[in-house]
């Protein structure tokens, strides 16, 4: 899971924090704007993350992605600690390398998932997230 309860799970340390106001502006015609704070909860963070795994990790986190069928799960944000929950609309797999052992077979695939996650505010969380979280002592 991305909530940091499992280290394989973790992201590669490039990753990016973008924090956004959402505004409501009231532009005026002399150039004079009235700015306001859009709603309860009017700071909108996303994160542009990479996972440098295997190809078992990558498949198990696709798997994950794909079971959620776009609904928010908990992510812990590596730099603070703080868990949120996010969703992710969309990710990529690029295959990087392959190690192979001294007979020439294939003994290892490496690639590189890079996804947006954007935090999600309400009660947002699929119920197989919530129980996994749950029996991990979490929420």
């Amino acid at each position: 899971m991305f909530d940091g309860s499992t280290k394989a799970w973790c992201p590669s340390i490039t990753q990016a924090r973008k924090n956004t106001w959402r505004l409501a502006i009231a532009q005026f015609g002399d150039g004079y704007a009235q700015r306001a704070l859009d709603g309860i909860n009017a700071m909108q963070r996303s994160w542009d993350v990479q996972f440098e795994k295997e190809s078992a990790v990558i498949a198990d986190m696709n798997d994950y992605l794909e079971g959620l069928k776009a609904h928010a799960f908990p992510f812990q944000d590596p730099a603070t600690g703080i868990l949120y929950q996010v969703t992710c609309d969309e990710w990529q797999v690029d295959w990087q390398r392959i190690n192979f052992d001294a007979a020439g077979n294939r003994k290892a695939l490496y690639g590189v998932l890079t996804a947006q996650f954007v935090q999600a505010f309400g009660d947002t969380v699929s119920g197989s997230a919530t129980a996994t979280l749950l029996s991990l002592g979490g929420v």
